[in-house]
C-alpha cells in the first residue's frame, strides 16, 4: 500500500531531522563558549585550530629553527672577530705632512682629525667601489686611528 501524502506535509527523515539537532547543538555551544571565553565566535575559531599542528606547518617551523641556529652561530662568530681586534695594519705613506681622515667615502665629507705621515693605521675595510683621483684608480679604506674611525684614500695607507 502506498502512503499518499497531503499537500503541505513534508517528509520525514530522522537521519535529517537528528542532523538538524547536532548542527544547532554545536553552533549553539560554539556561541556558548565564546560568551564563557569572552571572544568573538570567529576568534575562538581561529585560536582553535591554529594550534592543531599540521606536516606543513612542523616542517616550516623546524626549518625555521634550523636558519635562526645558523644565524645564532653566525653572529657569535661576527662578534668574536669584532672583538679580537683581527685587522691588518697599515702605513700612511703621503708626500704632504698630513693625510685627512675624514667621516665618509668622498672629498666632501668633513674632516674628522689629521694623520701624521709615517702613522701606523689599523685598516678596517677597503670599499667595494672603485673611484679615481687625479686620474688613479683607488678605494676609499675605512681606518682606525688612535680611537678615531674614518675614511682616508685607500692608495695613501699600505699594509705592513
Amino acid at each position: 500500500m502506498i502512503k499518499k501524502k497531503r499537500y503541505g506535509q513534508k517528509p520525514t527523515n530522522p537521519f535529517l531531522r537528528w542532523g538538524y539537532i547536532v548542527v544547532f547543538g554545536l553552533i549553539a555551544l560554539w556561541l556558548l563558549l565564546s560568551i564563557f571565553m569572552q571572544k568573538s565566535p570567529v576568534e575562538l575559531l581561529s585560536t582553535t585550530f591554529s594550534k592543531i599542528p599540521t606536516p606543513v606547518s612542523s616542517a616550516l617551523q623546524q626549518e625555521i629553527l634550523e636558519k635562526d641556529s645558523i644565524i645564532a652561530e653566525l653572529q657569535k662568530k661576527l662578534a668574536t672577530f669584532e672583538g679580537r681586534g683581527n685587522f691588518k695594519r697599515g702605513m700612511v705613506i703621503i708626500d704632504s705632512p698630513t693625510l685627512n681622515l675624514r667621516s665618509g667615502p668622498s672629498l666632501t665629507s668633513a674632516i674628522v682629525m689629521k694623520i701624521p705621515a709615517n702613522a701606523e693605521v689599523e685598516i678596517l675595510f677597503y670599499d667595494t667601489e672603485t673611484f679615481y683621483l687625479n686620474s688613479k684608480p683607488g678605494k676609499w679604506c675605512r681606518i682606525r686611528y688612535v680611537g678615531n674611525e674614518g675614511w682616508v684614500w685607500g692608495n695613501f695607507v699600505n699594509q705592513i
